[in-house]
């Protein structure tokens, strides 16, 4: 194959990335100066030597060289509730919502409906020993926040059967987010009211 099919076949690798937009990608970069790609390639180089992920929610965070714990894991926060979301995004619009306060958990995806090792797919492992850790520091809640599609519901139905058993030990409440968010839309694309209105009526 040519240089343009094998980074063709890269970009294809990103979500939701065909094979013609992946060549789009391929012809835009060759249309743009050899600053900018030059410029590009640097910062791909460079992106796993300033970036980490955090040791407790998972979610990647820049680098200091300091602690292994992102900045909002660092400062103080709500201890009682646990925030699950699928992935770095939706923590981005949760965020920026300013409609809560306590602690993240990144799930690491969804588990596909006809998935025959679904413990494969995300942080389920991870995610019982952080609430394990939380029932130390006062956790009482965990707040399934993923989005509202098929996989969506089959990943909250198989967290939340896995994390039964662990939650009436420590009589942790196990919730999801109440109505707002419509039916196949993923949590990074709800805007602040919706998403504001799903936490407070969240069950």
């Amino acid at each position: 194959m040519s240089s343009i099919d094998n980074l063709a076949q890269l970009f294809m690798k990103f979500p939701g990335i065909g094979t013609r937009q992946a060549k789009r990608f391929v012809y835009f970069l060759l249309a743009q100066d050899p600053y900018f790609v030059e410029s590009l390639a640097r910062e791909i180089a460079e992106l796993n030597k300033s970036i980490a992920q955090c040791e407790s929610c998972f979610r990647f965070y820049p680098r200091t060289g300091v602690t292994n714990l992102c900045s909002t894991c660092a400062e103080d926060a709500d201890n009682t509730t646990l925030l699950v979301i699928e992935k770095d995004p939706d923590f981005d619009t949760v965020k920026r919502s300013g409609s809560y306060t306590g602690r993240y958990f990144v799930l690491g995806g969804t588990i596909p409906v006809l998935e025959r090792d679904p413990s494969s797919k995300i942080r389920i492992r991870e995610l019982l020993a952080r609430i394990e850790r939380g029932a130390v520091d006062g956790l009482s809640e965990v707040i399934l926040a993923l989005s509202a599609n098929p996989e969506g519901d089959f990943t909250r139905e198989y967290v939340a059967k896995t994390l039964t058993p662990l939650a009436e030990k420590f009589s942790i409440s196990i919730t999801t987010l109440g109505r707002g968010l419509s039916t196949g839309t993923e949590l990074e694309y709800s805007d602040s009211d919706t998403l504001k209105h799903a936490l407070k009526n969240r069950g």
